[in-house]
């Protein structure tokens, strides 16, 4: 496993107590079983996974650009304020670690931004404190409490470096963040200084840690160093820089470009998005960059129930009245609905209600128009191109964020055409990887052909008993055949979903039956297209309504998934489009629940459940 995957191995209390304040304070309570769930429904959705862009700034101190200072052909501080203050907002940072943040700058900084930033040390602070501030917005954190650690800077003196408790006002997220400034060698050498902080640093983040685990950290600051500060402070904490790198196994890999200026954070609190920003504004600002990163916590309700795979099943051309009509001769597919969460209501993509347009959606978390942010991808077969050239921008999916954290990916199909998705995510065509250790551009570690949905079944099934991925995807095509060639709903296409169905049982069975796959696998189950549409004929529900499951040892048993995510609105019999505000629930989202059950980052560029708050957990009241 690589040590620099995000996701904690425990059930995240601090998080779930959150959940359940959200939920009391909304009167609503956990199900207690199925019976409930299907009578009941939440009335605000769960809160979402906290998504927010942290910055360190050393904002180069008052005293060094006035007359007397080693830096007066700086314009003064208060207008350099000005400044920084335009760059970290129209960067979007919520959260501000500075360095020699002098009592000019911090006052000038309160009279702009005071009603709508917090800061700690208050202004009572001494100047000391001051001078190493953390700002947040208030309107997305609040503080809960602050103090201050003691670190050595020049001459050995110890002075204080801000640790701050954050609360994020919409999810309940708790994060600790710590800000520091360590010595330079401008007064004489500082490498024994600067190496003394960095212990002391790494017992402050481990001490945390054991007091609380289940609370992510993260550190900002200017290290005045690199490999000096990297190497030890990753080792002795597990952290990850929010550029990259690695240090496993006492191998040391430094970020490429690395900088003074540092944002880490702990593994459960991965990174995306990092920016160097040194514009023309930034640098009227300031001598250094301004440094960003987006760190992403995931949904507290993820985080108290710990996915550790999850296996995506795709049986094109199952429609939902299909399963109703199979009755009880499709007894896994009820017990699905029985033991998990699902709808008969879901819907395709507008643009298209074809298959591999649908299954590239529900990889990419992405409609299908490319001059709207979509992948491209209208037609379905195999062409020989890739999603990349189809949409004209390189275009991630859930096999590039699982393999670059570290995580394993399989892809089993029984159709030629899921050979564009192998190849638009392979060694040639797959992205860098800018997290941790480089897995590579080849984000499909298992790609299996096989001659039927039998073969495919009994593939998983061993693949899921032996050393199973995090991440699997297999695709099922013979319920579609027998459709398009006998008619949908026929005699011949019941039989192929009462065959699909023993697949899906077996591979139910397999994970029932072994305790470790039990515990923290789901499975979700869903159609990348309904009944397809003859020439010349109506679109009617049945080509766009699909069903959708999950099923796992966790997931809220019984539950309608609107019933448990208000946010979504059932369509009735109609396919609407994108522009209305409450939309329903789409398979396109299936990309960001995998990411989000194994506590990863939304797919970048994606759109459907962007966010992170569909639902499977909680139970309604």
């Amino acid at each position: 496993m690589n040590p620099t995957h995000p996701t904690p191995r425990r059930p995240l209390r601090t998080a779930a107590a959150a959940l359940a304040l959200l939920l009391v304070a909304s009167g609503l309570a956990l199900s207690a079983g199925p019976a409930s769930a299907k009578r009941a429904r939440l009335t605000e959705q769960p809160a979402a996974a906290t998504v927010s862009r942290v910055a360190t700034f050393n904002v180069l101190g008052h005293g060094h650009t006035t007359p007397k200072g080693n830096k007066p052909h700086y314009d003064p501080s208060g207008p350099r304020m000005t400044w920084a203050i335009q760059a970290i907002e129209a960067e979007g940072a919520e959260v501000v670690g500075f360095q020699e943040f002098e009592r000019p700058q911090y006052t000038r900084f309160a009279a702009l931004r005071g009603s709508t930033w917090g800061m700690f040390p208050n202004a009572r602070g001494t100047n000391a404190q001051i001078n190493n501030t953390i700002a947040w917005r208030k309107d997305r954190w609040s503080l809960v409490s602050g103090t201050h650690v003691n670190l050595p800077y020049f001459g050995g003196q110890m002075l204080p470096r801000p640790l701050v408790l954050l609360r994020h006002v919409q999810t309940g997220q708790l994060m600790y963040v710590f800000n520091t400034h360590n010595p330079a060698s401008t007064r004489g050498p500082a490498q024994h200084l600067r190496d003394r902080a960095v212990r002391l640093m790494i017992k402050l983040v481990n001490d945390l840690r054991a007091q609380s685990p289940e609370i992510p950290v993260v550190v900002t600051g200017d290290m005045n160093d690199k490999p000096n500060f990297f190497c030890p402070f990753t080792a002795g904490t597990g952290m990850v820089a929010a550029n990259g790198g690695s240090n496993v196994d006492g191998v040391c890999t430094l970020p490429p470009s690395p900088r003074i200026d540092w944002v880490l954070g702990t593994p459960d609190a991965p990174f995306t998005g990092y920016r160097v920003l040194q514009d023309a504004l930034v640098r009227k600002a300031s001598d250094h960059p301004l440094i960003s990163a987006i760190v992403n916590l995931p949904a507290p309700a993820v985080q108290d129930n710990p996915v550790e795979r999850v296996v995506v099943i795709d049986v094109e051309g199952m429609t939902s009245r299909g399963i109703r009509l199979a009755g009880s001769s499709a007894p896994h597919l009820a017990r699905m609905q029985r033991e998990g969460a699902f709808t008969f209501n879901a819907r395709t993509t507008v643009e298209k209600i074809t298959g591999l347009p649908n299954l590239v959606s529900m990889l990419t978390g992405r409609r299908v128009k490319a001059a709207a942010e979509g992948h491209g991808v209208v037609w379905n077969r195999d062409t020989g191109s890739t999603v990349q050239r189809a949409s004209g921008r390189y275009v991630s999916s859930t096999f590039d964020l699982v393999h670059n954290f570290g995580l394993r990916t399989a892809l089993l199909s029984t159709h030629a055409r899921t050979g564009l998705i192998a190849r638009s995510w392979d060694a040639v065509n797959g992205g860098g990887d800018p997290y941790g250790v480089d897995n590579g551009r080849n984000k499909i570690d298992t790609v299996l052909r096989l001659a039927d949905d039998a073969a495919l079944g009994r593939s998983l099934v061993s693949l899921l008993a032996g050393d199973a991925p995090e991440y699997t995807v297999a695709h099922l095509g013979s319920v579609a055949t027998a459709g398009r060639t006998h008619g949908w709903h026929s005699k011949q296409y019941q039989a192929a979903l009462t065959r699909v169905d023993r697949t899906i049982g077996s591979v139910l069975d397999t994970i029932a039956a072994d305790e470790r796959l039990r515990a923290g696998t789901v499975v979700v189950v869903t159609s990348d297209s309904g009944a397809q549409r003859k020439p010349g004929k109506p679109l009617r529900p049945v080509h766009f309504r699909v069903p959708l499951m999950v099923w796992g040892s966790t997931v809220v048993p019984g539950a309608e998934l609107y019933s448990i995510n208000p946010a979504y609105v059932s369509p009735g019999n109609k396919q609407v489009g994108y522009g209305v505000r409450q939309q329903p629930i789409r398979t396109g989202l299936v990309a960001n629940l995998v990411n989000a059950l194994l506590r990863l980052p939304a797919i970048p560029g994606s759109r459907f459940n962007a966010d992170q708050a569909f639902n499977v957990f909680v139970g309604p009241s």
